[in-house]
């Protein structure tokens, strides 16, 4: 029916829009609108997750898990916008890790900084020795690399919900992983 005339810009890197639209049925609709960008690719990545679903559902082993992709509309207007579904109620990993760090007055890249700190020439190691530093940083950090387990159970009523949203983020992640392996 109409547009809503309040637009908020996303603070990322192409700062996309976020509107929302009033449709006949007087429910709100809310998307993001890209611009350049192709989303075209984007559609058809939502399109595979939709036959991975149906093949995540048909089969016994893996229907009794509830393991499957959550979706969302994707429209492209032309070779270099479009818009995208907004999903309601989510919050980007970042977004809650970034929310979590403030309030303990914990720097968002401490542990880069830590890193810098123990070898300066980290960009010359090799993979192994890499990995050594980063364990190092973690340890040496406040949080010890354990920000996504406290802000699940930090966002938690108690023991059960937060179980829960650890089982839900653990089957997203491995349902995403599997996909991103095949593509």
């Amino acid at each position: 029916q109409k547009f809503i005339t309040s637009v908020q810009v996303i603070t990322s890197k192409q700062r996309p829009r976020k509107i929302t639209i009033r449709g006949n049925d007087g429910k709100d609709y809310v998307f993001l609108l890209k611009g350049h960008e192709d989303l075209r690719q984007d559609e058809r990545v939502m399109q595979l997750f939709g036959l991975v679903n149906a093949l995540l559902a048909r089969d016994r082993r893996t229907n009794k898990h509830d393991l499957n992709i959550q979706r969302y509309a994707i429209a492209p207007l032309s070779h270099n916008a479009g818009v995208v579904g907004w999903v309601p109620h989510c919050d980007t990993l970042h977004c809650l890790i970034r929310d979590y760090r403030e309030a303990l007055k914990i720097p968002l890249n401490a542990e880069n900084r830590e890193m810098l700190a123990l070898t300066p020439n980290y960009d010359s190691l090799t993979a192994m020795q890499k990995v050594e530093v980063f364990t190092e940083a973690l340890e040496r950090t406040k949080g010890k690399g354990n920000d996504l387990y406290e802000v699940l159970w930090n966002k938690s009523i108690n023991s059960e919900e937060w179980l829960d949203r650890r089982t839900n983020f653990t089957r997203s992640l491995a349902v995403m992983s599997m996909v991103g392996y095949i593509l």
